[in-house]
């Protein structure tokens, strides 16, 4: 082994450490079981819609079919009844108005017919069950006229005083047009609407049990199939977890290994060719001295490269003060360049692995961009605690006293790419990045993150 030169510290190749799985999704009991609630809630309130839905629209179909029921009744007792016997009437047969006096008054005994009346081309009553309406007239309305025409018509709607009663309330008229001889009339028909409300009521409960019976069998039957569906999901996850652990695992032990074969490989044997040149140089003529000096400050630039590929492959442990340590180290290697760093790094409690991870990516692209394009003499990076939506949360500044850089250099894709990819990373943990002219001069580039909440 190439002994080392006194004085300079050698480089430990990196330990080895367990992967980080604390930013992983952990499968457990609570997702699928919050899904499966959600699931269920969604389909009662779905149901309750579905059910007073179901309920206005079935009264309201059932009242138009009771209504068209009443019309079909009012239409058999003006065709089948009234008109043959009011026919039998005119053509001299007195005594049959008698007989329709019967038989409509028998026909009004259940309460489901209130008042007959019988109307003329011109608009008077040639008939009524209630004699004192018999001879009247008066002008013709819409509905009467449409029955002239043809047309049966129904009307729900308050009735004439002579045909109401106190013990009515509003009555579906319907005028029905009959041919009697060879003249045009027109048999109005009161209905109590009790009738119809009963009818409705009766025919609407036949359709809610039936609508909304299959709704709950169908949310009976999925109930197991959801159940089930989310015990695979669950197991899914496991296996998810499972396999990403390994991968994690694998990929650290791969880092791992490029890592130390980098250290015991290159790193050591350039390390032992500049100190046999450091030694050489006092065996060389004074004017190549020069040249092994260039000799040996490349190869130290080389090895110092390989020192920061081995951290980039295989970054330092950021967890409790590591991340202030580290953020010391990236200092360091903007200082080796001449420029004036100085860090301010709180103990920050509760920063989870992927959290630290996120800030020290974001501190070392930002400072590479001071060292590249910023020709700063000063820069600060500074790591404090902060508010964020009112729960904790970390702010990351790093500023400088350089040229400046604008927030359209963020976001053009030919340039400044590892911050575009430090921001999408800072965004996944729902936090934020900016980039900023600082007061006077330079740029300031700021990260702030949400930190979850203890327990």
């Amino acid at each position: 082994m190439v002994a080392e030169v006194p004085g300079r510290e050698r480089l430990a190749p990196p330990s080895p450490r367990p992967p980080r799985t604390d930013a992983l999704p952990r499968p457990g009991r609570r997702r699928p079981r919050r899904y499966l609630a959600a699931l269920v809630a969604t389909g009662v309130c779905v149901l309750l819609v579905v059910a007073a839905v179901t309920v206005l629209l079935s009264g309201r179909i059932a009242r138009e079919n009771a209504v068209a029921e009443a019309q079909r009744t009012a239409e058999r007792l003006a065709q089948l009844l009234v008109a043959p016997l009011l026919e039998e009437a005119m053509t001299g047969e007195a005594e049959r108005l008698d007989e329709l006096d019967r038989v409509l008054l028998n026909r009004m005994g259940d309460g489901s017919v209130t008042s007959v009346l019988v109307w003329t081309e011109r608009s008077e009553v040639l008939y009524a069950t209630d004699e004192e309406y018999e001879g009247t007239s008066s002008p013709a309305s819409d509905e009467l006229r449409s029955a002239l025409d043809g047309t049966v018509v129904a009307h729900l709607g308050p009735e004439p005083e002579a045909a109401y009663g106190d013990d009515h309330g509003p009555l579906l008229e319907v005028y029905v047009p009959v041919d009697v001889g060879a003249e045009r009339m027109v048999v109005e028909v009161y209905l109590a609407t009790d009738s119809i409300d009963e009818q409705a009521a009766r025919l609407r409960w036949q359709i809610v049990p039936l609508a909304v019976g299959a709704l709950v069998l169908l949310q009976v039957v999925q109930l197991p199939i959801a159940a089930s569906l989310s015990r695979r999901v669950r197991r899914q996850e496991a296996e998810q977890y499972d396999l990403v652990l390994r991968n994690l695992a694998a990929s650290e032990r791969e880092r791992r290994d490029i890592a130390a074969d980098v250290h015991d490989g290159p790193v050591q044997d350039l390390a032992g060719v500049s100190y046999a040149l450091s030694a050489l140089r006092v065996a060389v003529p004074a004017p190549q001295q020069p040249t092994v000096d260039r000799l040996v400050s490349t190869v130290r630039h080389a090895v110092a490269s390989l020192r920061r590929l081995m951290i980039d492959i295989y970054p330092p442990d950021l967890s409790g003060p590591g991340l202030a340590a580290a953020l010391e180290d990236l200092a360091d290697r903007l200082r080796e360049t001449g420029v004036v760093v100085g860090v301010t790094a709180e103990e920050l409690r509760g920063l989870r692995p992927e959290h630290a991870a996120v800030l020290y990516r974001t501190a070392r692209e930002a400072l590479v961009n001071v060292a590249k394009h910023a020709a700063a003499g000063s820069a600060r990076v500074t790591l404090t605690g902060a508010e964020v939506d009112g729960g904790p949360g970390v702010l990351l500044t790093v500023a400088d006293d350089g040229v400046g850089l604008d927030d359209a250099d963020l976001e053009r894709t030919d340039g400044h790419l590892g911050l575009r990819l430090v921001r999408d990373r800072v965004q996944d943990l729902g936090g934020v990045v900016r980039v900023e002219p600082g007061e006077d001069v330079g740029t300031v580039v700021t990260a702030l993150l949400p930190l979850p909440h203890a327990g």
